[in-house]
């Protein structure tokens, strides 16, 4: 019999998969994106979010992940330059004339048988011969007797640039207004020397003594801006504290840049050596002497030194590479301190070790991002030759040029100047955006020109304090330092019964030089706070960018410097129609209203 069916069953009810969210995309970007209001045209920030996202960084912001080589081209050409430097040099190094200091002596270049081309090849080296057989090597007197004096002084430099340092590290504001009140007293107390020496009413005293009053009187304006100064140098220092270790990369960079320019110098001396003595054609040989005149009738050289074509042309590549190899080590400078500051910024609340962090930006500067940095550096180096040329034309239109001339070369060559700082700033903030994401130079200077415009960057590029007075006070410094050191040794010195015939003159270049190397320590110091602080920056406009706070003391700190810099945002409750006063571009918000934007930014009003 056939066994009945069972009873059917329903089938088992599933448990619903949740829906997969539904991308609308007129409010995405809103979502996505910090600001409160979204513009219609022209924003990338959710591309730029895309790429982030891609990028696998690991704190949203700062990329830790393995970097993709950027613009390695021109890392290849900057190595190709330095290779036919290299090489060149060795051949200039080669072939270059042994005694050139003698064949070119002034003395011996008034003289027409000095370059007499009807010399005998056998004639003409006996006459070498017996010019290298009169050289004569005299030590240097200085060296000897302040040997000792100049090693303890380039360690005292050492010593101030690290100690300057330390002031800002642990106390900030306290520094900042010793550098004020020192600067202040220093003036007053030219004042007073200048006035006891030509008397009470003497004008430079009086002028110096309303020098230091203005002075005074401007820093007293200036007290609130000083101390804002104070804490962003504090923020700096906490940053160079917490990574000790990027003055020593910097101070490697340093010495890396030194390294490359010795041989590169000795390569570019050699090429001049490489010619011959000639008569000079503009020079007319008197009847019956040995000497020669020019088309005045007087006195000049009958010989020159004529340096070989080829020799001519390295001279200036060489000369040129050095330029960008400056410039690179600048870069690789600012690329590293931005790494490391960004390690810093970006580091989870409550962090405390950043080992490896400096190490990681050196290698990311010289392995992955160095094609960048030699297209930064190339930019940098175009900026110099070609202000090197406007400095150059504005002073042959003053000194050959009629009134007209100046006029116009005077307004050419100074909106040239501006378009060469903006070239500069931008390098600079591009740098830091590629040590950052490591993106390519272009990609990054696009990138940050437009997160900084929409972020006061025209109000935080005028507010020159920072460096004006970091500045001014690195001299001052300098300044008192060689001079005790000069006293120091002129006083170790006098009435020394060791050979020292003239104490005051070897006194006054030893406090020179102490001088000079107080200010490369110091300028060394102040450079590298002053980068921390605009990488900081960046760092700062990210977040707004972001909408995220990673460090609430800075953006504290910023925002009072947008008060202080940037104009007055305009009135909210305006004219619905004013769009030339303070309102921008036409937005949309999340339920789809239109209305004007605030230029300055949303995240203002948030």
């Amino acid at each position: 019999p056939r066994r009945p069916s069972a009873p059917h069953k329903p089938p088992r009810a599933h448990p619903a998969l949740p829906r997969p969210p539904v991308r609308d995309t007129n409010i995405a970007p809103m979502t996505r994106d910090p600001g409160v209001y979204q513009q219609l045209v022209g924003d990338d920030r959710a591309a730029d979010d895309d790429r982030a996202a891609a990028a696998d960084l690991t704190d949203g912001v700062y990329r830790h992940g393995p970097r993709e080589a950027r613009d390695v081209t021109y890392g290849r050409v900057y190595a190709v330059v330095a290779a036919a430097v290299f090489i060149l040099g060795c051949v200039a190094s080669n072939n270059a004339e042994s005694h050139y200091e003698k064949l070119a002596d002034p003395d011996l270049m008034r003289a027409a048988s000095h370059c007499d081309a009807s010399r005998s090849p056998d004639a003409l080296n006996a006459y070498r011969r017996s010019l290298a057989e009169d050289d004569e090597v005299d030590g240097a007197m200085f060296l000897r007797h302040a040997a000792t004096w100049l090693a303890l002084s380039t360690l005292g430099a050492v010593a101030v640039g690290l100690a300057f340092l330390a002031a800002f590290r642990t106390h900030a504001r306290a520094t900042v207004w010793a550098m004020v009140y020192f600067k202040t007293g220093v003036i007053f107390a030219l004042a007073l020397v200048v006035s006891s020496t030509d008397g009470a009413g003497s004008g430079p005293g009086l002028f110096l003594a309303l020098l230091g009053c203005l002075t005074a009187f401007v820093f007293w304006l200036w007290r609130r801006e000083i101390d804002l100064v104070a804490r962003l140098l504090a923020v700096a220092s906490k940053s160079l504290q917490d990574n000790p270790h990027v003055v020593t990369a910097i101070v490697g960079v340093k010495l890396a840049l030194l390294t490359l320019t010795a041989p590169t110098f000795a390569f570019v001396s050699a090429a001049y050596r490489n010619g011959e003595v000639v008569r000079d054609p503009d020079a007319v040989l008197q009847s019956g002497k040995d000497t020669c005149v020019d088309e005045n009738g007087d006195r000049t050289p009958c010989c020159v030194w004529a340096t070989d074509d080829w020799a001519s042309a390295y001279v200036v590549m060489a000369t040129l590479f050095w330029l960008w190899t400056a410039m690179l080590a600048f870069e690789v400078r600012m690329f590293t301190v931005a790494g490391v500051t960004a390690q810093w910024y970006f580091a989870p609340p409550g962090s405390s070790r950043f080992a490896g962090t400096t190490i990681k930006s050196v290698k990311n500067a010289l392995g992955p991002s160095f094609g960048s940095l030699a297209l930064g550096s190339l930019v940098l180096t175009a900026v110099n030759v070609a202000r090197e040329i406007n400095q150059n034309a504005r002073r042959n239109a003053r000194e050959n040029g009629g009134g007209a001339i100046q006029i116009v070369a005077c307004l050419v060559t100074t909106c040239l100047d501006c378009v060469y700082a903006v070239i500069q700033h931008v390098t600079k903030y591009a740098t830091i955006q590629c040590a950052i994401t490591g993106a390519a130079f272009c990609d990054a200077a696009v990138a940050v020109s437009r997160m900084l415009t929409d972020n006061f960057l025209n109000a935080y590029a005028v507010w020159w304090l920072p460096g004006t007075l970091l500045g001014s006070a690195a001299f001052v410094f300098a300044a008192a330092y060689g001079t005790c050191v000069g006293v120091a040794g002129y006083v170790a010195w006098n009435g020394a019964s060791r050979g020292h015939e003239n104490p005051g003159g070897e006194s006054v270049l030893l406090g020179f030089v102490s001088f000079f190397l107080a200010l490369v320590a110091l300028n060394f110091c102040v450079t590298v706070l002053l980068d921390v602080v605009d990488c900081v920056f960046v760092c700062y406009v990210m977040d707004l960018d972001r909408q995220r706070n990673s460090r609430p003391e800075v953006h504290e700190i910023y925002e009072e410097v947008k008060a202080k810099t940037a104009k007055a945002a305009p009135a909210e409750g305006g004219a619905a129609g004013g769009t030339a006063g303070g309102s921008g571009a036409v937005v949309r918000g999340p339920g789809g209203d239109i209305a004007y934007g605030n230029r300055r930014g949303a995240d203002d009003n948030l």
